[in-house]
Order: C-alpha cells, then structure tokens, then sequence
C-alpha cells in the first residue's frame, strides 16, 4: 500500500496539469482515510515534493497538502511540526532559497500557499499553535500582506532591489567604459590631426 500511495503521490505532482486528476486523488485519499500510518507516509512524501526544484511540481504538491490537511487532524498536526520548511518552500521566505523556475508557476505557488495559509489561520488556527505562530512570522517578521494579492515577501523585494542594483552597476560600467573609449579615441584623433597638420606643413613651399 505504502508502494501504491509513493506512486500516486509521484503521479499526481508531475502531470503536469494545473488541477490534480480526479481519479487518483480519490484513490490516494482512500489509502490515507485507511490508516493514521498512511498518512504519516503521505506527508513524507508530499514535504519530499515540495523540495522539488521545480515550480510545478510544488504547486501539485500544495494542492495536495491542502486536501489533507482540511481532513486530517494528523496530518494537520505533521505538517505544522515541519511549518518553517513548509513556508520556505511554498512562499519562498528565506532570501538563500528563492522558489524554482517557472517564475509565473512560482508566483502562482505563492499566491496559493498564502491563502492556504491565511484559510488555515482562520479555521484552526486555535487549535494549533504553530500554524497561528507561522501566520504572524509571515505577516508581521516577513511583512507579508495577506489582503495584497500580489502579496510578496521581505526575501522576494529584497531579491528584486538587488537584481535592479546589479543591473544599475552594469549600465554604470557601460557608461564608463563608453566614456573611456571616446576619451581614447579623442586623444587618436587628436593626435592625428595634429600629424596631418604637420605633414602639410612640411609639403607646403
């Protein structure tokens, strides 16, 4: 069974299609209703997923973490005991670790996992402690605007001022280099002129 569910868990994350098939959803969530051990399994599995270096592929994941976890009381309680590399990898909140390629499917990943997030907060968040604890990492250490829809965090802005530094810096260097050039050609035209100007000289009686 453990082999069956490992199988479905890979199949349902690399379709590649943007809702998880029918079929073999309801397939893996009849192994997991069958034993708290299964679902034990399946969030080994899915936190292995979501470490995929791809966008896709965490998205599928997330959206099966999202089915369990409105279902499951123990798989609610596994995926909160492993919340800080769940958030790392589906908001992207360390500046170390930006979410994978592609950026569209990345900032789609995001986008889903922030209102899991905050939907999660809402339902359970008395119940589980770490799950409110992660809410306002996010909202308060991270700065993230849960009503902004393009909600972005610390990491990410901080990624794209430094992507804009650099390309600042290398625009400047052009410009320099430019300079350089033309004060170098400058000087040979210069020069030769000045030696023309002395040629004619010299051919004039």
């Amino acid at each position: 069974m453990d082999q069956r569910l490992a199988e479905l868990v890979e199949e349902l994350t690399t379709s590649g299609e943007p809702r998880l098939e029918p079929g073999r959803l309801k397939e893996l969530k009849k192994i997991c209703k069958s034993s708290e051990e299964h679902i034990s399994h399946a969030c080994h599995l899915l936190l292995s997923r979501l470490r995929a270096a791809h966008a896709e592929i965490r998205f599928s994941a997330l959206q099966l973490v999202q089915e369990l976890f409105a279902r499951s009381h123990r798989f609610r309680t596994l995926l909160i005991a492993s919340f800080q590399e769940f958030l790392e990898l589906t908001v992207g909140t360390e500046h170390e670790q930006p979410l994978p390629p592609p950026r569209e499917v990345a900032q789609k990943l995001r986008k889903a996992a922030l209102g899991a997030v905050q939907g999660w907060h809402e339902k359970y968040g008395e119940a589980y402690k770490q799950l409110s604890l992660g809410y306002h990492f996010l909202k308060q250490n991270k700065k993230v605007d849960f009503q902004d829809v393009h909600a972005r965090t610390v990491a990410e802005r901080r990624r794209e001022e430094e992507k804009q530094k650099r390309l600042e810096n290398i625009y400047k260097e052009k410009v320099k280099r430019t300079e350089k050039e033309m004060e170098e050609m400058s000087q040979e035209i210069t020069d030769a002129l000045t030696e023309m100007e002395n040629c004619f000289q010299l051919l004039m009686p």
